[in-house]
């Protein structure tokens, strides 16, 4: 008898997912579920002869289709069937487990043996349906063919069909398709989220979105190449769990997987020399025009590659060709050695490097990063251009590789720096980024044009702003650019139109100072002023500055202002295009204005925006995306569903040199622990808080005194009221309105006479729900209003704000009780027997109020509603009668009602 050592619990979840790699068909039952429902639908159909299961090689077919008959085995005779090596060269080569049984008085003729089969699949089936599977269906012989159509159309068996392509099948078979009597069931590549559910099935306990979507990008949504890589990296322990929380160094790459290369390499040793060559070229450069490939190699070649679905030819003007399988790229390119990289680019690149005006970005990244890999240096314009290409894309690190290497010329050196100073601060990393620029002489940067020089120091004010003493810097900084640029404007050195945008540009780096500082009332004015310009020097520093100026009107209590504004850059700005910094800026900022305004879902929809979570963002900033997922939970109330994503960025945060954000993660996730009653959890994240660095900036450290001194309100820590209405009188001297607003409402939980008339008081200066909310929680409370409490209540429901709803009511209640508003009171008291779902802690409970009904007692009221009898809800709920008595006593007593009419009109 074994024993089984105990395990610790990171080591016991670590065992679980790897013993469940090994199941193959679990697997597919996980990611391919909607592929196996419908093939399922398709074969309980009486007008279908079977399925085709088809898809790109490694993409699960086979596993599906045993899926498919092991469900099956339970109610139908199954059998399975395989083609031959030789393939159309064995007649009935695909039959031979059946032709074996055959006697031999019944293999005289092709006649004799089908009638043979037929009579053997309805013996072994016995009444039963037959169902048989059948793989390398593109190898059929035309005897096996032949039978297999007649076991069809007599209705002898139903088939499961495994092949690459429907085409690929027998022309028998292709009238079978048309007429939908064999029903395709396409096998695509995953999709996020099918990955990321099947990662979470696959490795249990807590796995954050961003390591499931860094999985999906390295298997390229290939769910065979999925389960391998995730296998090798748990082996490897680059997969790791750490506190019940999956993570995955953001650099993790597929090489070397022994798995993965023996998959690709059986692929790619199936082509000729002449293809393998042209597949070797290919996964260097990624992509190429497709003249440069065929003036290089035969068109016989190219068109057998295309025939055979290994090309992708973007089918534009240029005609750029790729790999179809941009995973064999990876893998090919992994096994060259660096002489054979060389020998293919001098093959293919004869002539040297293209002029910049000929090739697409695509290429030039291609081209970049193949000169890398070959130890080679690109012309500095190529590498600039791919730098700046690599930095719209959100890949930090590749711009920085790119100008590895790049020499000084102070033509060129500036732009080079500046660069890596932009890459240095997507990669939160200010001091290199200060550093970067520092590189740069006075006289390199004098020779700058206007507009160049204002870029440069617009870069060097965003790095200072991270670091600890570089405010004042900061101002001096801009002071003496706007000087100097004023005489150099003075000498007509350069036109009217650069000065102008020079200045528009150093108005830029100031606003973001200000609003960096939480300032917004310094520049709300000149912000207006610039968006509402209408000839803009520059569109895009106009709408870098129509962001701040949404988030300031948001602040400072113009709510709707705001919002308008938001959904008309939304109109005006791509997420998915564009400049780095303003997709950043706007997307950062929208995410604020909705969430000030309780709209907390649409701020969720923002954040799962397709750019946001490209794989070069993942990298950077995944982690910042999972903490803002948890922070729009935490203001809504839900901490149970912000427990996920909190403890994901936490635990990559640490993982992370720097982490200028993991103060806030400790923060909200101590809110929500709070939220859901865990006080000891809420502590330890508090105390986690006090060992961080002190936050940067307005925005960070006012989301972190609120989630904290909120988490220690919930969990009844007795001075935390008066931190938050201190903090919100300091928000209340610099004119932000709406964080007042919001650090009131938290603070006036069985607060005094004077909070809730500040709280009134700052309301007034505000727009919205939030702060009609706000106001007449404060005067309903204040005056007993059962009119503004219904009115908050109601409100904050069209916001699913729970936690706010619940208070609004419980505070109505007691009220009610107290005036003998019976209806009123049966009316809240519902309410918050609703809420009970998803408000584990009242932050209000009411004084005089019956507790709430527990999940059963709802259940029993709502069948008693109906008018069931006790007898029938104690059948359809798999309890006694006299338990459905007990509930029902105890739901007429918390509800006050006495007949069951009465509790309908309750309901």
């Amino acid at each position: 008898m074994g024993i089984r050592l105990g395990l610790s619990g990171d080591s016991q979840i670590i065992h679980d997912a790897q013993a469940r790699l090994s199941d193959r068909l679990a697997w597919a039952r996980v990611v391919r579920a909607k592929e196996i429902a419908t093939a399922e639908q398709a074969l309980a159909d009486p007008s279908t002869y079977g399925v085709v299961v088809t898809g790109d090689a490694s993409f699960g077919k086979s596993a599906v289709a045993s899926v498919l008959l092991n469900d099956l085995e339970a109610v139908a005779y199954t059998v399975r069937l395989r083609s031959t090596i030789m393939g159309t060269e064995t007649p009935y080569g695909a039959l031979n487990v059946l032709l074996a049984r055959l006697p031999e008085d019944a293999q005289d003729d092709p006649g004799t043996i089908m009638r043979g089969i037929l009579q053997l699949l309805a013996s072994d089936a016995r009444g039963r349906e037959a169902v048989m599977s059948l793989e390398t269906s593109h190898n059929l012989d035309e005897l096996s063919t032949a039978t297999l159509v007649n076991v069809m159309v007599t209705g002898t068996a139903k088939l499961v069909i495994v092949a690459d392509r429907a085409s690929e099948l027998p022309t028998d078979f292709h009238w079978m398709l048309s007429e939908e009597r064999l029903r395709e069931v396409p096998l695509a590549a995953l999709d996020p989220e099918d990955t990321l559910t099947g990662v979470r099935e696959l490795l249990g306990a807590l796995v954050p979105q961003t390591v499931a979507l860094q999985l999906h990008g390295l298997s390229r949504g290939n769910p065979q190449v999925l389960l391998l890589t995730v296998s090798e990296l748990l082996q490897r322990g680059a997969l790791t769990v750490a506190d019940g929380v999956w993570t995955l160094p953001p650099d993790t790459d597929t090489s070397g997987i022994r798995q993965l290369d023996d998959l690709v390499r059986a692929r790619f040793q199936r082509h000729p020399a002449q293809i393998q060559e042209i597949i070797e070229a290919l996964a260097c450069a990624r992509r190429i025009p497709l003249v440069r490939l065929a003036s290089t190699f035969r068109g016989e070649d190219l068109a057998q590659m295309e025939r055979d679905g290994l090309l992708a030819i973007d089918e534009g003007g240029r005609q750029s060709v790729s790999l179809a399988d941009a995973l064999m790229g990876d893998v090919v390119r992994g096994w060259l050695s660096v002489p054979r990289r060389r020998e293919l680019r001098a093959l293919l690149m004869a002539d040297g490097e293209p002029p910049l005006d000929t090739i697409t970005n695509l290429e030039l990244l291609g081209l970049a990063a193949w000169a890398r890999e070959c130890h080679a240096l690109l012309p500095t314009g190529h590498a600039i251009a791919a730098a700046a290409e690599s930095l719209r894309l959100y890949d930090a690190k590749f711009a920085l590789e790119c100008l590895d290497g790049v020499e000084r010329d102070p033509s060129t050196w500036p732009t080079v720096q500046r660069l890596r100073a932009r890459a240095f601060l997507v990669l939160q990393l200010p001091r290199q980024s200060l550093a970067c620029l520092d590189q740069v002489s006075a006289a390199e940067l004098d020779a700058e044009g206007p507009v160049e020089m204002a870029t440069f120091v617009a870069i060097r004010a965003e790095a200072l702003r991270w670091v600890p003493e570089g405010a004042r810097a900061t101002r001096d900084l801009l002071a003496d650019v706007r000087g100097e640029l004023l005489i150099r404007a003075g000498t007509g050195a350069s036109s009217d139109a650069e000065n102008a945008r020079a200045a528009a540009l150093l108005d830029l780096a100031e606003f973001e100072y200000w609003a960096f500082l939480g300032e917004f009332g310094r520049i709300v004015g000149r912000l207006e002023a610039t968006v509402a310009d209408p000839n803009p020097v520059d569109e895009e520093t106009r709408l870098m500055a129509a962001s701040i100026l949404m988030e300031a009107r948001t602040v400072l209590g113009r709510e709707q202002e705001g919002l308008a504004l938001l959904h008309e850059l939304t109109a005006q700005i791509n997420l998915g295009s564009g400049p780095l910094r303003m997709r950043r800026a706007f997307a950062t900022r929208a995410f604020d204005v909705l969430l000030l305004n309780g709209h907390w879902r649409q701020a969720l929809a923002l954040l799962k925006a397709a750019p946001q979570w490209s794989p070069h963002y993942l990298s950077t900033s995944g982690a910042s995306v999972e903490l803002a997922v948890g922070l729009a939970y935490v203001y809504a109330g839900r901490g149970h569903e912000a427990i996920g994503s909190l403890l994901s960025a936490t635990a990559l945060f640490e993982r992370t040199p720097a982490s200028r954000w993991l103060g806030l993660a400790c923060a909200a996730t101590a809110f929500a622990y709070a939220q859901q009653g865990d006080t000891p959890s809420a502590r330890k994240w508090l105390s986690r808080l006090e060992d961080c660095e002190p936050a940067a900036g307005y925005r960070t450290a006012s989301y972190i005194d609120f989630c904290s001194a909120m988490a220690r309100r919930w969990i009844g820590e007795p001075h935390a009221a008066a931190m938050l209405v201190e903090s919100a009188r300091e928000d209340i001297a610099h004119g932000r309105w709406n964080p007042a607003g919001i650090k009131l409402v938290g603070a006036t939980v069985e607060g005094s006479e004077d909070d809730l008339r500040l709280l009134e008081d700052v309301c007034a200066h505000r727009q919205g729900p939030l702060a009609e909310i706000g106001e007449r929680l404060a005067r309903g409370t204040r005056t007993g209003s059962l009119d503004d409490l219904a009115a908050a209540a109601d409100l904050a429901a069209s916001l699913e704000l729970d936690a706010l709803e619940s208070r609004c009511a419980a505070v109505a209640l007691d009220v009610a009780h107290e005036i003998n508003e019976v209806v009123v009171a049966r009316f809240m008291q519902a309410r918050l027997d609703t809420l009970a779902g998803r408000v584990v802690i009242l932050p209000v409970v009411p004084s005089r109020a019956p507790r709430v009904l527990t999940q059963r007692e709802r259940e029993v009221a709502a069948l008693a509603a109906m008018g069931e009898s006790n007898r029938r809800i104690a059948e359809d709920l798999g309890l006694s009668v006299r338990t459905v008595e007990g509930h029902l006593y105890q739901v007429f007593s918390k509800l006050a009602v006495s007949t069951r009419t009465e509790l309908a009109e309750f309901l």
